[in-house]
């Protein structure tokens, strides 16, 4: 007698990737009245067959009664935050109120959803709240170490404001210029700001 062994075959599990597709649209429907996205970026020409989860949002830097060149270190900070992701911006118009649209990396795959709705659905909405968390407070320490060392020139918060409004015991064009050259010298990303357009470039 010859016994039948059956080879085992691996069989897909339920939730595919069609299906956590269908997750991540309920997460957004669920957040239409939020500024919050969940998405995947596929490189171009290449479909990644386990993409990594993004949020998609608006940052707030501006505040509408400051001067802009006191503000400048706020968008320098979530560019220099974003650095190495390819969520950096090519261009910021500094006199936009809508915010900057960036991408936040995740570092979490598709795969890793869990296949119950309910679970998944509070998985993906807690994973973009620490996202959203871990990009807010990075951006803001590294604007506080900034002025740390401004300060060390002579350069506060408040004096800057003063030099952008043009006070005369405050404002000279060389204060203006070493101001520029201090963020140039301790960003690491490297930009220009075009100010007949009042917009930021970053530069490759």
């Amino acid at each position: 007698m010859v016994e039948t062994i059956e080879t085992p075959v691996w069989v897909p599990r339920a939730t595919s990737w069609v299906n956590r597709g269908s997750l991540l649209n309920l997460v957004n429907l669920l957040l239409r009245e939020s500024p919050h996205r969940i998405t995947i970026l596929d490189l171009k020409g290449y479909k990644d067959p386990d993409p990594e989860l993004y949020v998609v949002t608006r940052v707030d830097w501006r505040e509408p009664t400051r001067p802009m060149l006191g503000q400048l270190p706020r968008v320098l900070s979530l560019l220099e935050t974003l650095r190495g992701t390819r969520s950096v911006p090519k261009e910021v118009y500094l006199d936009s109120t809508e915010g900057i649209a960036v991408y936040i990396p995740t570092g979490v795959r598709t795969s890793q959803i869990p296949s119950k709705p309910k679970v998944a659905v509070s998985f993906i909405t807690d994973l973009m709240e620490q996202s959203l968390t871990f990009i807010l407070s990075t951006m803001k320490e590294v604007e506080d170490y900034f002025w740390m060392a401004a300060k060390k020139k002579g350069y506060s918060p408040d004096i800057v404001d003063k030099i952008a409004n043009r006070e005369p015991e405050f404002y000279r064009p060389e204060h203006v210029r070493r101001f520029h050259q201090l963020m140039s010298n301790y960003f690491s990303i490297r930009f220009r700001i075009h100010t007949a357009e009042s917009c930021l470039r970053v530069e490759a």
